[in-house]
C-alpha cells in the first residue's frame, strides 16, 4: 500500500493518489447504494401506507442509520493484503472524472442539500454521457472506419477540446464546466490508472447512468398526472441509484462473460473427451491401435505449468498410414467430430470477446479469445472464420499469411529453398541457376564469388528478409526459424498485437488482414565477421551470440561457432542447440518492437527488465507432439532462476527492478544473476498460479513498448503489491 505519511515527493503523492482514487469513488457508490436502499425503503413505506388506507407518512430518516457508514468501512476490509475497493477495481472500468462528480452531486444532494452542480450542469453532464458515449463506444468498436478512442493516445487533443469546451461553458455560466476543466487537469497529472483522455471523460458505467436517468425524466414528464409525482420522484431516485450499483460490476461482459466462458469451456471440454473415448474405444475393439492412440492423445494438456502453443497445419490431412476402409471409416467420423468440437470452440471465441474496450479490462479477454482461435485452428485448419480472425486470407484454397497472398497475386513462387521469387524463376534455380547482376549464371560461379553484406545473398520468406554471406541453405534455414517464431509469438504474446474491436469483429465477420513491410535479419557467415561489422556500432559486441539492433530494425546471426583458438571464453565453444535460443530470442525483440507502432524509447525510463524477461521466456521453447510449449520450472533459464533464489538466496526486489531504465539495467554489476532471476520471473508471470498474471504480463509489456509505462504499472495491473509479487515468486520456485 502507498504511504502517504512517507516522502512526500510529487511522485510520491502522484502514485498516493491513483492509490486512493479507486477506493474513494468505491466508498461513494457504496453509500449510494445505501442511499438508494434507504429511498426505497421509505417508497415501500409510503405504498403499504396508501393501500392499507392508512393516513400519514413514515419518517423520512427510515431505514437503518448506520448502513452508509458500514458501506464506507466495507471498501477498506483487507482481503489477502488488498482493501475490497481495490479487489473491485481490478475487475472494472476506470471510473471518469464527470461520473465521480455526479456521484458527489447526489450525495451532497442528499446529505447537504448543497448540490455539487445546479440543475443546469446536471442536465448538460447527463447529456455529455449519453451523446458521448453513443458517439464512441460504437466507433471503438469498429462500426465505422475511424476508431477515436485511439486519438487519446496520440497527443493531448481530447484533453485540450475538453477543456476547451469546459471554458465555453464556464462562460456560459453552465457548472458543468468545472468538470471538464478538472477532467483535463487530472489527465495532466495522470492522476488515473490510464494514459488516454477519453477515460478521464467517459467511461461506459456513467454512460448507461445518463442513458437511464435521462429516459426517466423524460417518462416523469409525460405522466403528467399530479398524484403520481410524489411516487415517481422516488421510484425514479431508486432507479438512479439502481443504475449506479452498475458500478459494482464490470461494463457489459465483464462481469458475466468470464464465469460463463468457464463453465461453457468446461462443458464444452467434457463433451469433447466423451467423443475421443468413444473413438479411441472403436478402434482399439477394432484392432486399430495406432488410430486409439491417436484418437486418445488428440485432448491438448491443460495450459497450466507451462504455455501450450499449437502447431497449425495448412490443412486436415490424413495420416498415410491410414489405407483400409474401416480404418478410412475411423477417420472420418474422428474429422467429423473435430468440425463439430472446432465450431463449439469458435463460440466460446466469440464470447470470449464481448469485452469492453478500455484499457486493462479487456487483457484477460483478448488472451482468452486467441488461445480459443488457434485451438478452433487446431481440430479444423480450414474454419474460415478462425482463420481471418488469426490473420491469414485465402489464396487459390489455401490458407496464407497477408505477405505471401500479395506475392502470390503477383505471380510470385515459393520453395523452402530459395524463398519466394518471381515466376519463373524457382524451377530454373532448383535446375542449378542464378539471377545476379541482370543475368543468369550457374549455381558453382555464384557460390564462389566472395560475399559481402552489400552483396549478400538474399532470401525472402513470408515475413523476414534475409540477406545472408553464409551459405543460402543456412538462411533458408534461419528462415524457418524465424517463421517457426513468429507463429508462436502470435499465440503467447498475441494479445500484445490484438484490440478487442478488431478481435470481436473478425470474429462475427470478413476480415480485412492486410500485409506490412517485411523484417530485416542478417546471417553472417562466422562470428570474425559478425563482430567485424557490428563493433562499430556496439562495443561489447563480441559478448552476443545474436542482436536485435533497434535503431535499423534488423536482427543480426552468425552461422558458425567461434574459432576454436579465440581466447575469448564465453564464446570459445557455441553448442548447436543454442543456436534456435538465440533466434527466438532476437526475433522476439523484433516481432515486439515492430509488429506494432512502438516507442522507440522503450524501456529507457523503467521496465526495462521485462523486455529481456519476454525474449528469455521464448528461449524455453520444447517441442512436443502438438505443437510446443513454454516455460515450465525446467526450461530455459528458469533452472538456474530457481538455483539463484532457493540456494544462493539472491533476489532484487520487483519494486527495485521494475524502477529500472535500460542503462541502469545493463549497467548493474549482478546482471548475470539478474538475467536468470528475469528469466525466472517471466515464467512466473506467464504461468505462475495456473496463468493468473499472464494477461497482466503482457498488458505491462505493452505499455512499456507504447511508453506509457511507470514504476508501479506491473503491480496496478496484477493488483498486487511488490512485496506481494515478490514472495508468491519465492513460493512458485521452491515448488
Amino acid at each position: 500500500m502507498i504511504d502517504l505519511f512517507g516522502s512526500s515527493t510529487p511522485e510520491t503523492l502522484l502514485a498516493a493518489i491513483v492509490w486512493w482514487y479507486p477506493l474513494v469513488v468505491w466508498a461513494m457508490i457504496f453509500v449510494a447504494t445505501a442511499q438508494a436502499t434507504q429511498t426505497g425503503l421509505l417508497w415501500l413505506q409510503c405504498m403499504a401506507i396508501r393501500w392499507l388506507g392508512k393516513s400519514g407518512l413514515p419518517s423520512e430518516r427510515t431505514g437503518p442509520q448506520w448502513l452508509p457508514w458500514t458501506a464506507i468501512l466495507l471498501v477498506f476490509v483487507p482481503v489477502e493484503g488488498l482493501p475490497l475497493g481495490r479487489w473491485l477495481h481490478g475487475f472494472n472500468v476506470v471510473l471518469c472524472i464527470p461520473y465521480v462528480a455526479m456521484l458527489l452531486n447526489f450525495l451532497t444532494e442528499s446529505w447537504l442539500s448543497r448540490p455539487l452542480l445546479d440543475e443546469r450542469g446536471k442536465r448538460t453532464g447527463l447529456w455529455w454521457g449519453l451523446i458521448g458515449g453513443v458517439l464512441l463506444y460504437p466507433m471503438a468498436l469498429g462500426l465505422g472506419p475511424l476508431d477515436p478512442y485511439t486519438l487519446g493516445w496520440q497527443s493531448p487533443g481530447v484533453a485540450i477540446a475538453a477543456a476547451g469546451v469546459g471554458g465555453f461553458f464556464l462562460l456560459r455560466g453552465n457548472s458543468f464546466g468545472y468538470v471538464l476543466l478538472a477532467a483535463g487537469l487530472a489527465w495532466q497529472v495522470g492522476c488515473l490508472e490510464s494514459s488516454n483522455a477519453w477515460d478521464y471523460l467517459l467511461d461506459p458505467v456513467f454512460c448507461l447512468l445518463s442513458a437511464s436517468i435521462l429516459f426517466m425524466q423524460s417518462l416523469r414528464t409525460m405522466l403528467a398526472a399530479s398524484r403520481l409525482k410524489k411516487t415517481l420522484k422516488a421510484a425514479v431516485a431508486t432507479a438512479v441509484i439502481g443504475v449506479a450499483m452498475l458500478g459494482l460490476c464490470p461494463a457489459q461482459a465483464v462481469a458475466s462473460t468470464p464465469s460463463d466462458t468457464i463453465a461453457a469451456t468446461a462443458d464444452h471440454a467434457e463433451e469433447w473427451s466423451v467423443t475421443a473415448t468413444t473413438l479411441s474405444q472403436r478402434a482399439a475393439i477394432a484392432g486399430h491401435e495406432r488410430l486409439a492412440t491417436l484418437f486418445k492423445s488428440w485432448q491438448l494438456p491443460e495450459d497450466g505449468d507451462r504455455q501450450v502453443v499449437l502447431n497449425i497445419p495448412a490443412s486436415l490431412q490424413k495420416p498415410s498410414w491410414v489405407d483400409t476402409a474401416d480404418e478410412q471409416a475411423l477417420w472420418d467420423d474422428f474429422c467429423a467430430a473435430r468440425r463439430v468440437q472446432a465450431a463449439g470452440t469458435f463460440e466460446l471465441a466469440i464470447l470470449a470477446a464481448q469485452t469492453p474496450t478500455v484499457p486493462d479490462a479487456g487483457l484477460q479477454s483478448r488472451s482468452e479469445t486467441l488461445r480459443l482461435i488457434y485451438q478452433t485452428l487446431r481440430d479444423d485448419p480450414e474454419h474460415a472464420r478462425a482463420r481471418e480472425a488469426g490473420g491469414w486470407v485465402q489464396r487459390d484454397g489455401q490458407w496464407v499469411w497477408p505477405n505471401a497472398a500479395r506475392r502470390l497475386d503477383k505471380g510470385e513462387e515459393y520453395s523452402p529453398r530459395f524463398g519466394w521469387l518471381p515466376r519463373g524463376r524457382q524451377a530454373r534455380y532448383h535446375a542449378g541457376q542464378r539471377y545476379a547482376g541482370g543475368r543468369w549464371i550457374s549455381a558453382e560461379a555464384d557460390d564462389s564469388r566472395p560475399r559481402t553484406v552489400e552483396r549478400g545473398w538474399k532470401f525472402v520468406s513470408d515475413h523476414w528478409l534475409i540477406t545472408s554471406t553464409a551459405d543460402l541453405s543456412k538462411a533458408a534455414r534461419l528462415a524457418q526459424s524465424l517463421e517457426e517464431t513468429h507463429l508462436i509469438w502470435r499465440q503467447a504474446f498475441g494479445s500484445f498485437l490484438a484490440e478487442c474491436p478488431l478481435l470481436e469483429k473478425q470474429l462475427t465477420g470478413p476480415g480485412r488482414a492486410v500485409g506490412r513491410d517485411l523484417f530485416a535479419a542478417m546471417l553472417m557467415i562466422d562470428r570474425k565477421q559478425y563482430v567485424a561489422e557490428l563493433e562499430k556500432i556496439e562495443p561489447l559486441i563480441a559478448r552476443t551470440l545474436g542482436i536485435y539492433w533497434t535503431p535499423t530494425q534488423t536482427a543480426w546471426f552468425f552461422d558458425q561457432p567461434a574459432d576454436p583458438a579465440d581466447d575469448d571464453s564465453v564464446h570459445r565453444v557455441v553448442a548447436v542447440e543454442q543456436e534456435p535460443k538465440t533466434i527466438h530470442h532476437e526475433a522476439t525483440h523484433q516481432l515486439f518492437a515492430e509488429m506494432r507502432k512502438t516507442s522507440p524509447l522503450a524501456g529507457e525510463r523503467c521496465g526495462f527488465w521485462a523486455i529481456e524477461a519476454a525474449a528469455c521466456y521464448m528461449e524455453s521453447l520444447t517441442s512436443c507432439g502438438f505443437g510446443w510449449t513454454l516455460g515450465g520450472r525446467d526450461a530455459g533459464r528458469v533452472p538456474a532462476a530457481r538455483e539463484r533464489i532457493i540456494e544462493d538466496n539472491f533476489h532484487v526486489p520487483l519494486v527495485e527492478l521494475t524502477a529500472m531504465g535500460r542503462q541502469a539495467f545493463q549497467a548493474d554489476e549482478r546482471l548475470p544473476q539478474i538475467y536468470s532471476e528475469i528469466s525466472g520471473l517471466a515464467d512466473f508471470f506467464m504461468n505462475g498460479q495456473r496463468a493468473r498474471y499472464r494477461a497482466s504480463f503482457v498488458g505491462y509489456l505493452l505499455k512499456i513498448y507504447t511508453g506509457t509505462v511507470e514504476a508501479e504499472t506491473l503491480a496496478q495491473l496484477c493488483h498486487r503489491s511488490y512485496a506481494e509479487l515478490d514472495e508468491e515468486y519465492r513460493r512458485h520456485m521452491a515448488r
